[in-house]
């Protein structure tokens, strides 16, 4: 493993990338970054949800939105629209939320004892205004139990530089980080052919594409078998942007669950030595994941 090296932005953030001897500058010219984040628990209002944020609290989130600088986002955790306003300039951005119908009655947040319950949890992708694109499908079959409570994809076609490029934005089943021995393993299983089935259909048809998002499981471990499903050359071979780069978010966690996911043709549009993993100072943790990211040409 190559161990990032960082370069810090402003009072906030480190940003991290894995080449000790040029660090990646968060934006590059004319290029395009995209970054992916799980917000932990964004809800519509202060007060709410498993991590109910104050103003302030909304106020560090949308400075590490405008210090990434990023031009697409594909989120993680996020309640809805009303909490997207809360962190993004509502007028310089389009707001795309996994249209999955609220669950209804939420169990009581873990480890709280306030009362507060869990909101919604849905993927998202958030585009800056300028930026020509066109909203697909949401892949509802990630809900592989079809109750509702597993996340659908979010699908996004971007138009930049006279290319085409079709995004999903993913939160699979947590739980089954690694092997195979958990007892939600099984359904991460069950999801990972049906992202594999939209990548190979796009693959197939020539087109740029990227999967990014929280994959719940650590695909660069050795021989892992959920990178081998999604990744098994038929018809392209798979790029993880950012290869064997150590995360720097938490010191517990020495392996990426976040992920930038790439066809051949879209790691062809990657700009060398471009990925970033933004973390966060002490004491100023804006969730309990950290940004990641990288720039297309």
């Amino acid at each position: 493993m190559i161990r990032s090296s960082c370069v810090s932005f402003g009072l906030l953030l480190t940003a991290c990338s894995g080449n000790t001897s040029q660090v990646a500058e968060p934006n590059q010219g004319d290029g395009l970054r995209v970054a992916v984040w799980n917000i932990e628990h964004l809800a519509s209002g202060p007060g709410l949800g498993c991590e109910p944020r104050d103003e302030a609290g909304y106020d560090l989130v949308a400075e590490v939105i405008d210090d990434v600088d990023a031009d697409i986002w594909l989120l993680q955790e996020i309640e809805d629209e009303e909490a997207l306003a809360r962190v993004f300039g509502a007028d310089d951005w389009t707001f795309h939320v996994e249209e999955r119908p609220d669950t209804g009655s939420k169990p009581q947040c873990w480890g709280r004892d306030d009362g507060n319950r869990l909101r919604m949890q849905r993927t998202a992708i958030v585009v800056r205004e300028n930026i020509q694109h066109t909203r697909g499908n949401d892949l509802a079959s990630l809900d592989v139990g079809g109750r509702g409570f597993l996340r659908h994809g979010v699908t996004v076609t971007i138009s930049h530089n006279d290319d085409e490029i079709d995004l999903l934005s993913v939160h699979l089943k947590s739980g089954c980080f690694s092997g195979d021995g958990s007892d939600d393993c099984p359904t991460l299983f069950d999801q990972i052919p049906i992202v594999e089935d939209w990548i190979d259909e796009r693959s197939e048809a020539g087109r740029n594409v990227i999967v990014a998002g929280d994959f719940n499981r650590r695909l660069e471990l050795a021989d892992d078998q959920a990178w081998a499903d999604l990744n098994d050359g038929d018809p392209v071979g798979l790029t993880i942007a950012g290869d064997g780069i150590t995360p720097n978010c938490d010191p517990r966690y020495n392996q990426f669950i976040d992920f930038i996911v790439m066809n051949e043709n879209a790691a062809k549009m990657m700009i060398e030595k471009s990925f970033l993993e933004t973390t966060f100072e002490e004491g100023r943790r804006a969730s309990d994941h950290c940004p990641i990211s990288v720039m297309l040409q």
